[in-house]
């Protein structure tokens, strides 16, 4: 499911452009914490899930898993509402933007039914060269995948 809506300002990441890639995710009882909430470090593990559906969409199916293009190289996080166990979430995950051997990518987990922000995310992405163990310029393919994907220029 695409998700249009465009969620601007929630915290210091801010998404500004509307979300093609909706990956729901389950909640599970040991993902939460003393207080019957979702655990912070939790909230990465769902954006991970999440990350690794929008790269398989945007490649088609034709991810080398054993291989990864794309190493994390820095994740800011704002956590804005309280997630509890029974709530039905989602991932919502964009590219904001691409430089020469990186990209930003904007990531909110949402109630799939208030639209809630729970907490919206920015992981700057480095392209890798698996061979050479360093960063590598982004392919002129993987640009035009992540454009067509994202429905804009980028």
């Amino acid at each position: 499911m695409d998700n249009n809506n465009k969620n601007k300002n929630h915290g210091n990441v801010v998404a500004t452009h509307p979300f093609h890639c909706t990956t729901p995710v389950q909640l599970r009882f040991s993902d939460m914490d003393m207080l019957g909430h979702l655990n912070n470090s939790r909230y990465f593990e769902l954006m991970d899930v999440a990350k690794n559906d929008y790269f398989t969409r945007v490649a088609d199916g034709k991810i080398e898993w054993s291989r990864p293009p794309v190493m994390i190289a820095n994740v800011n996080c704002d956590f804005l509402s309280q997630t509890t166990y029974h709530e039905p979430v989602e991932v919502l995950t964009q590219v904001d933007r691409i430089g020469d051997k990186s990209f930003v990518l904007i990531q909110q987990l949402v109630n799939a039914e208030t639209r809630e922000v729970k907490c919206s995310c920015a992981a700057t992405m480095v392209n890798f060269d698996v061979e050479a163990r360093v960063p590598a310029r982004v392919s002129d393919e993987w640009r035009r995948a992540i454009a067509d994907f994202e429905q804009r220029d980028l």
